[in-house]
């Protein structure tokens, strides 16, 4: 009998914790963004300093940078879980707060379409919210597909492109193989002229002016506005490439064209537009 009591009592507290509200840490405007768009935004006491999508992330709490988090920063917020991106750390902070009983979980997905489709999945399962992932990812897929569909992707296969994510005294930083704007760029057929880099590497001039792109793609975080385009179209590389010529280089938003958010398919047809764009002037 007091066996049978003891499961009781035991299986009670269990379904109670299982059910007890969870207080989540968000590192990574990939994983803020993906836990709003499956409806557990509410669970987030806090979060890194890249995370400010949708509106309601903005206002909470911030962390810092997600790679250098604290201890006592994270501890102060008494999460019960700290859900992070695959570089959010340091190590020695992660395991003391799971030391201190708060649930790591770090994400580590391919920067492709796959791996958001995966990432989703994953968040969802460990936030109870296996519906809701399946929904959003069937979501996502068929703007995905709607884009990649398109009579205009026809026109754009073989053109050669290059995305670049900083620009300054050491040279141009741009996206190899292994990252999303590579992925981004395969799936409409373009020719990424990168991609004989490892993931974000510098790029010399004699490279950039050889490989000769027709169309470029820049990270907002380092410039969005017109001054920042021309400047870059200025460049002494990339004036005379073909896209510099025509300063046909467009600014796409850093937290949907480098992570893994369930926007993807508004960046896909960002590059799709901008690209059909550039050969039409070309052509005229």
């Amino acid at each position: 009998m007091q066996r049978l009591l003891f499961l009781i009592c035991t299986l009670w507290l269990s379904n109670a914790l299982a059910n007890e509200p969870m207080r989540i840490v968000s590192a990574g405007a990939s994983v803020t963004e993906i836990l709003y768009a499956l409806g557990r935004g509410d669970d987030i006491v806090a979060t890194d300093s890249t995370s400010y999508y949708p509106h309601q992330a903005a206002a909470l709490t911030k962390l810092g940078y997600f790679r250098q988090l604290s201890t006592e920063g994270v501890l102060a917020q008494q999460p019960t879980h700290l859900l992070g991106a695959a570089a959010t750390g340091p190590d020695a902070v992660l395991a003391q707060l799971n030391t201190a009983g708060v649930t790591v979980i770090k994400y580590n997905q391919p920067r492709n379409i796959t791996g958001l489709y995966r990432l989703i999945n994953a968040i969802g399962n460990d936030v109870n919210a296996q519906a809701n992932a399946e929904t959003l990812i069937n979501t996502v897929k068929t703007a995905v597909d709607a884009v990649l569909s398109d009579d205009e992707v026809s026109q754009v296969k073989g053109k050669k492109a290059l995305y670049i994510v900083a620009n300054n005294d050491r040279g141009l930083t741009v996206a190899g193989n292994n990252t999303l704007p590579d992925a981004l760029f395969s799936s409409l057929g373009l020719e990424n002229i990168a991609m004989s880099l490892n993931e974000y590497k510098l790029m010399s001039n004699e490279s950039v002016m050889q490989a000769n792109p027709d169309v470029i793609f820049m990270a907002s975080h380092f410039g969005s506005e017109q001054s920042a385009i021309d400047a870059l179209c200025a460049h002494p590389a990339i004036a005379m490439t073909n896209a510099g010529q025509q300063c046909a280089v467009t600014a796409l938003s850093s937290a949907t064209s480098l992570g893994l958010s369930p926007r993807i398919a508004d960046t896909l047809a960002q590059i799709l537009s901008a690209t059909v764009k550039t050969e039409h002037a070309r052509r005229d």
